[in-house]
Formats: C-alpha cells, structure tokens, sequence
C-alpha cells in the first residue's frame, strides 16, 4: 500500500510537492526527495488523502529514504508563521533552519556513567583505562555509543543571585508549569542581568529541557562561552555562520532529538529545529543586529516571542535600555517587567557631564577637548583604563578634491568611499569593495584630496599624540574579525597591558572591563540627526551602552560627552538619568506620528540595475493602489538610492495590526504582473524608513 505526503523541499521554493512511500511516516520527518534529477532534502507537512489527488498517480515519484528524527509539530506552525510573517518562501525558511543536514555523516560521542565523552582518548585519560579494561567494558555494554552531544556534569560553580536578583529570579518560576509567558528584565549596566538568566538555565537544564540564548554579535559568543564555562563546566553549542557543516549537523542532531542542552548563537539560531525548548532569552534585546537586513528579511527577537508561543516557553527579553517596542507592550501588559536598579558591585552609576564643543572648541585638527584631556590624564596617573569612543571606523569618513570639493564615491554605490590608512585603501562599507588610494576627480581631473572628518584611526593618531608612554588598541569590528585578534586584544585589556581603548558601537555590547574608569565619547551628534524616525532612541541606546562600560567595579566611573547641541533632550535625560521622561516624550511623538509601536509598517522596496524598469514597476504599483484603494505612501528613493550597482525605490504601507497590512500587501501580490515580482523585497517592521 502506498502513502501520499505533501513534502516542502529545503529551497527557494513555497508550494509543497507530492510524493509517496510504500510504509508510513511521520509527519515532520527530514526525507530525501527526488527534485529535478538530483537528490533533495525536504520536511513532510501533512499527510494526503489519495481521493484529493486530482492527477495521474502513476507519475508521483518516492520518497528516496527518509531519517530516524523529526521536526516536531510546534516547529513546523512555527515555520509557516514565519513563511507568513515575513513573506518568506517556506523552502527557505526550512533551508535556514535545518541546514540541509543530514548530509553529513557524523561520528557518535561514548557514553559511561551517563556522562559524555567526546572521544575515545578523553574517556581512557579520565579514567586511565588499558586497552584489556576498553574491551572489558565495551564487553559488558558499561561502554556505548550514543548520539547526545551536549557534555554537562553537574555546576561547577555557584550562581550567587543578591536579593533584588533574587526576587526576580522566584517570579519566573511560576513557569514550572511550561505556560508561555514573556519577561523584559531591564536593569542598569553592571546590574548582574546575566548571573540572573543563567540561573533561569541552570533551572531549565536540570528539568531536563533545552535552552536558547540569543545575542546580537557573534564577537560576543566567544566572552560569553567564558562565563558560561566558568559556571557550568562545559561548553554551549554555539551557533553562527562561520561553523563548520559537521558541527553544525551535530549540533540540529541534538536539538532534533531533544537532548537537554543549551545553545548560544546570533538570529539565526532562533530559526533552529529544537524539539524540547522550554528557556528563549534574548540579550540586548533593543539591539538593531536581531534585524536580519541581507537576503530574507525578519526582526529574530520578534520570531522568539512568537517561537516560545508555539513551545509553550518561558522567553527573557534582557536589556539596560529596552526598545519602544517591548516597553510599550510592557505598559499594554503584555510583557512582565522587572527592574534591576542597583549596580551588582554596589557602585554607583557612572556620573555623566556634557562638554559644550561650542565653548571648548579644539584646534582645526584636532577633536579631543581641553575638558576630556585633562580628565583623561587624571585616571591615566591613577592607573586606570580610558575608553575613547567613536561610531566610525576608518580613517575618514570621505575625502574630497582639493579642487572642487566633490566627493570620492564608490563606482558601485552613491555613497561616499571612506580612507582605511592602516592598510591604505578605500573602503565601500555598503559593497566592500576596496579602491586604490590614488585617485583622479571625475569633476576637474585634479589627483589630490584632502581627508574629511574622523574615524576611528584618525582618533587614534591624536590620542597616540596626546598621551605618549600609554599603550592604546583599537577596539572594533575590524579588530575583532580574527579570533586570535580578539582574544589578544580582550587579555591585553583585562591584565591592564592597554591604558587606551579607541572603540566603535561594539564595545558597549554586553563587554565587562573592571578596570575602565572614563568613558569620552568624541562625537555624540553624529547618528543624532538622522531622517530615520528611530534615530533619537537609537542614539539614546547606543550612548547610555557605552557609558555603562565605565567603572563596573570599585569607585564610581566617569562619562564625558562632547556635543555642539549640548541643550539637547537626550543628553539632559542622560546627564540626569531621567530615562522615563525621554521614553514618555519619545512614545507621545511616535503616536502623534502614527509610527511604530503604534502602527505598524511595512516596506516594499524594488531593486534593479536599470532605472527605466523600476520606474515602470513603480507606476504599475501605483496604479494598483489606486485602483484597489490601498492608500499606499511613496515611491521614494532609499537613502542611498544606487547601491551595489542596482537602483533603489520604496513604497510603505501603514496600517494599525499586521492583518491589515498582510491584506495589502496580498491584494498588491495578487495584481502585480509576474515580471515585477523578481525585483520586489517587502519588509515587515524596517529598521529605518529613512
């Protein structure tokens, strides 16, 4: 008797396919498929009905095998949110999450004493087993093999909560009964936000269940891991792109078969196969890298909520400084909040003053003020670390003719190129293409240029000037590419090797330097005065981040900020740590605006190398919404509206609930001539509308 089964394939595809198999099997189940003369993988959604087959049933190819695990049911609903959601193909949903595995053969780890070994060599050295003793216990079966990989042997050491940490701690144990419920824990940076979620994994890994910690950067994974250890004796599973196959199919092994473990990894990793999930936490939740902006497009803090709605989950969403969002969903009780007001080293939060650059203007090349240099040599005599910061890397940000003043601009993008000295190029940080520094003006044909503005290498030369004899280290994500580079870099901070950190965004993310007592940040204005609607908070997130890296322990740090608007609302909130008062003005601007979190926004961007066909798919969007009623806003070019050779123009719809907009958006969908559609990105909820 043959079985029918509709089968997703693991690809850029969002209509199931039919297939058959002379023995049941489960729906949920990884199968290798035959797909246009190759072998393929895919996941059975559903069960069919051979009576609602309306084709020739000779022609249904078979399932070539299928394997031992399952994608359990609550993966897949949550799968078809996410397909649904964010308007992303199921295939390739699927390919994201499941990684094509199980293509990989993999080695089972040895199981004695229900503890797991790695290898072979690492159970013999433990115990110091001759080869006659190997074969005695493999004899009497003490020995086997098994598929767990997740190698946990009880705490290592203690996670001390203190009360406040405590008291949160007890609230989040009504969940013992597997209810979903979703926590914003927001505390002040130094607060302990880490120690109390870990001891949440620490509960949830006893019970049995799996863990899923979520972090914006992959250079966080790294410390993170550190701590982890310290605690638990053993290491997570870490999860990112620069994992090999095999450690990757090792790892979906595990959660597939549900083995109690606990996962670290960037947004990705929320799209993974767990089977017994019962623990999401999402740290720095605020933070813009949860933003999936390269290829399918979805915001991965979001897709946690909802993926601890399907498991029936406990989700933490962890912050110093919450998003709009969470704190409005807070308000509308949706979330349960909780505050961590006091610093866990009970030092009191950094003191911040405002250095006004209109009166302590430095001379035309320099940008370090009179103000932060003497302050700066006061904790550098004293022995403690100074952090410079400065969100821009580079050199400098753009250089012009000396001529006529034009811009040197990327062939490929309508952006300015920005001058890295340290390896001498031009960079594209749109496209990364590299120019050669030599370049002749297309406007007047004149081959010199003058460098405009600062980067971070820039702020290094002047700091090197000024404070001769005290090593200095860059601190950003150029540094940090190698692992090598970053735990050079990390050891030499911590053992006091560096006196001066020169540090972009990165280092206000989730980084504990005991020893780091100033924080100068050099040019707070510059993400102030964006179009982008979010840019008051982000600047707001981004600066409270960085001044909490300073005196986390012993006497009270210091933040000075240089700002030519220093009257501005955002500095007095944080100059007075009166962040209430910018999140109410900030929350009655938004729904003055109808604006995010109060209505909710989509855009549709359409890509193309030739400009004549995006204004044709322009009009033809146009026309539909007229017709249709659809109140569509735009187009509009992007802010950089010639990006990696294509052209770029944005439409938005504004509606008050997801349903609404996901009804336009089909209506568009339906009426758009096919040969539009290839160049047409639509994105749920962007980060910048700007």
């Amino acid at each position: 008797m043959d079985y029918y089964y509709q089968v997703m394939p693991i690809g850029q595809i969002n209509d199931s396919l039919t297939y058959k198999h002379s023995h049941f099997i489960e729906v949920g189940s990884i199968v290798e498929i035959p797909l246009r003369k190759r072998k393929s993988a895919g996941i059975i959604i559903s069960q069919t009905n051979i009576k609602d087959l309306k084709f020739d049933l000779k022609k249904v190819l078979s399932i070539s095998n299928y394997y031992q695990f399952t994608v359990c049911t609550e993966n897949i609903d949550f799968y078809k949110y996410v397909s649904i959601h964010c308007f992303i193909d199921l295939g390739m949903v699927l390919k994201m999450a499941i990684q094509q595995f199980p293509n990989k053969q993999l080695k089972n780890y040895y199981l004695f004493e229900n503890k797991i070994y790695e290898t072979q060599k690492n159970l013999i050295d433990k115990y110091n087993l001759s080869k006659k003793d190997w074969q005695k216990l493999l004899e009497e079966k003490k020995i086997s093999q098994t598929t767990d990989s997740f190698i946990f042997d009880g705490m290592a050491q203690n996670i001390s909560l203190n009360p406040d940490q405590e008291n949160i701690f007890k609230s989040l144990q009504i969940n013992k009964n597997n209810d979903f419920q979703v926590h914003l824990i927001e505390g002040v940076t130094g607060s302990g936000k880490t120690e109390l979620y870990l001891k949440a994994v620490e509960s949830n890994l006893v019970r049995g269940n799996q863990s899923l910690i979520l972090l914006p950067e992959i250079a966080l994974t790294e410390e993170w891991s550190k701590r982890f250890f310290k605690y638990f004796g053993c290491r997570p599973f870490i999860w990112h792109s620069k994992q090999s196959k095999i450690q990757k199919a090792r790892i979906i092994r595990s959660l597939l078969s549900g083995e109690p473990c606990v996962l670290v990894g960037a947004r990705s990793s929320v799209l993974l196969p767990f089977k017994n999930l019962k623990l999401i936490i999402c740290d720095e939740e605020h933070d813009s890298s949860y933003k999936q902006e390269d290829g399918p497009k979805y915001q991965a803090r979001d897709m946690a909520i909802y993926k601890a709605k399907c498991s029936k989950a406990l989700c933490l969403l962890i912050s110093a400084s919450p998003s709009l969002e969470s704190l409005h969903n807070s308000n509308q009780r949706k979330f349960h909040i909780h505050h961590l007001s006091n610093q866990f080293h009970k030092t009191q939060l950094p003191s911040v003053e405002i250095v006004d650059m209109n009166q302590s203007k430095p001379s035309s090349r320099a940008w370090i003020s009179k103000q932060v240099f003497d302050e700066t040599n006061r904790v550098l005599k004293q022995k403690g670390q100074v952090l410079f910061f400065l969100n821009r890397r580079g050199y400098a940000p753009s250089k012009i003719c000396a001529s006529c003043h034009a811009p040197i601009q990327c062939q490929n993008c309508a952006a300015n190129l920005v001058y890295h000295k340290k390896i001498d190029r031009l960079i594209c940080h749109h496209c990364s293409n590299y120019f050669e520094p030599n370049q002749i003006c297309k406007m007047c044909s004149s081959d010199k240029f003058i460098s405009i503005g600062i980067g971070l290498e820039r702020l290094q030369e002047e700091v090197t000037r000024l404070f001769p004899g005290y090593s200095n280290q860059l601190f950003s994500s150029d540094t940090l590419k190698t692992k090598k580079n970053k735990k050079e870099i990390i050891e030499n901070i911590f053992n006091l090797n560096t006196s001066l950190l020169i540090g972009s965004q990165i280092i206000g993310k989730s980084f504990h330097f005991p020893n780091l007592k100033l924080v100068n940040i050099i040019d707070a204005d510059s993400s102030l005065y964006s179009p982008d609607f979010r840019a008051m908070e982000k600047t707001y997130q981004l600066l409270q981040q960085v001044a909490g890296r300073s005196g986390r322990e012993g006497n009270r740090g210091k933040v000075l900020i240089q700002t030519y608007n220093p009257k501005h609302s955002i500095y007095n909130s944080l100059k007075n740590q009166s962040r209430d008062q910018f999140i109410k003005l900030e929350l009655q601007r938004r729904e003055e605006n109808n604006l995010p979190p109060f209505y909710k926004i989509v855009q549709i961007q359409l890509i193309h190398p030739d400009v004549s066909a995006i204004r044709e798919a322009c009009q033809e969007i146009l026309d539909i919404s007229k017709k249709s009623r659809l109140d569509i806003l735009g187009p509009v070019p992007s802010l950089i509206p010639y990006k990696m050779k294509h052209f770029h123009e944005n439409f938005y719809f504004k509606e008050r609930t997801y349903k609404a907009l996901r009804k336009k958006i089909d209506i568009l969908m339906s009426k758009i001539a096919p040969k539009y559609k290839r160049f047409l990105n639509i994105d749920i909820d962007p980060l910048s509308i700007a």
